[in-house]
């Protein structure tokens, strides 16, 4: 499905409801994105495959809203729009036979490696101070998809959904995060001092 704005989706996984929030990389989204990202236990960022500018800017803009997600968040890089791409490989969707033969699409050189995708993976990695042995595998992290056709976009979001349920089952056993509420903070009481009172 292809946004032209922001969107939001709940979709049933199991006994769950998995809410997914979709701001289209647009800017004008870019100043809430923290508020998107607050407390997530999942974050896709997704560039296209054609425009290595995409890529680019999807570090520049979004890299720092990752600090707004949950400290055990699940990071997932996908580059998008790989029908158009000189080389597509997605076969026709089985899903979607009224697709047949039509997976790729006018063909433009693509721009973005899957080790480009790899690198801002372990850049998240490193600005979030994770260790890469303590979180999925890059290459198991990094996927090439095509909304258009749906090409691996079942295969993304199962993949993702399988990492982050076990991840909020534990969250909630372990019950709320110890917080400490300051809206009921008091000041203390005035009182008059010195020789005039």
């Amino acid at each position: 499905v292809s946004t032209v704005g922001g969107a939001f989706y709940l979709k049933q996984w199991g006994p769950y409801n998995i809410s997914i929030w979709d701001t289209a990389g647009r800017e004008q989204f870019h100043g809430l994105g923290s508020m998107y990202c607050r407390g997530a236990a999942a974050v896709i960022l997704t560039y296209d495959v054609n425009s290595l500018q995409s890529l680019t800017e999807l570090e520049e803009r979004f890299l720092a809203l990752t600090d707004s997600a949950s400290a055990d968040c699940i990071f997932a890089i996908v580059g998008n729009k790989v029908d158009l791409s000189d080389d597509c490989t997605a076969p026709p969707d089985e899903n979607r036979p009224d697709k047949a033969g039509a997976s790729c699409g006018p063909k433009v050189r693509k721009q973005v490696r899957a080790e480009d995708a790899i690198a801002l993976y372990k850049k998240i990695l490193k600005y979030k101070m994770l260790d890469e042995k303590d979180v999925p595998a890059a290459e198991k992290m990094c996927f090439e998809t095509s909304a258009k056709t749906g090409y691996k976009v079942d295969y993304l979001f199962e993949t993702v959904f399988d990492m982050v349920v076990p991840i909020i089952v534990r969250q909630k056993a372990e019950g709320p995060p110890q917080t400490v509420d300051i809206t009921d903070y008091k000041p203390a009481k005035r009182t008059k001092s010195g020789c005039c009172a």
